[in-house]
């Protein structure tokens, strides 16, 4: 599971247990309130850890200390470098997969929607014409 995954379900997890707190704060002992706010607290604090880890990850500090015949400094910007690639091809491939979703797709949908509409105004002003043609010969 991904560490945005992650905290998504945490803070989802998070805000339930806030709203069950406030709702039901008459109805509930006062054990089981210390309960829910010891267990958001608890959820917090992975927070904080996940955004921690998430941060590590971004800068590449993530503190290997030795692999052969690289120094701990040189290891850790080869990585934020190749990160750093990482990255922006992430980036540039979502957004092309977004263009692609949500423009080109939508354009076509337009174009052709408005390609039918067109068609059938000239059918109709085809009937037509056919109808007075054959009303005038009357």
């Amino acid at each position: 599971m991904s560490l945005n995954r992650l905290r998504r379900n945490f803070e989802e997890r998070r805000l339930s247990l806030i709203e069950t707190l406030q709702r039901q704060r008459d109805e509930l002992e006062l054990s089981k309130q210390h309960q829910l706010y010891g267990a958001i607290k608890e959820i917090e604090s992975f927070l904080k850890a996940i955004d921690s880890l998430r941060e590590e990850e971004l800068d590449g500090t993530d503190f290997e200390l030795k692999r052969e015949g690289e120094r701990p400094i040189a290891l850790r910007a080869n990585l934020a470098v190749k990160r750093a690639g990482d990255r922006t091809k992430t980036f540039f491939s979502a957004v092309a997969v977004g263009v692609n979703e949500k423009v080109f797709k939508g354009a076509k949908r337009a174009v052709s929607s408005t390609r039918n509409k067109v068609r059938i105004y000239k059918e109709i002003a085809k009937e037509v014409k056919a109808r007075n043609k054959s009303n005038k010969r009357k």
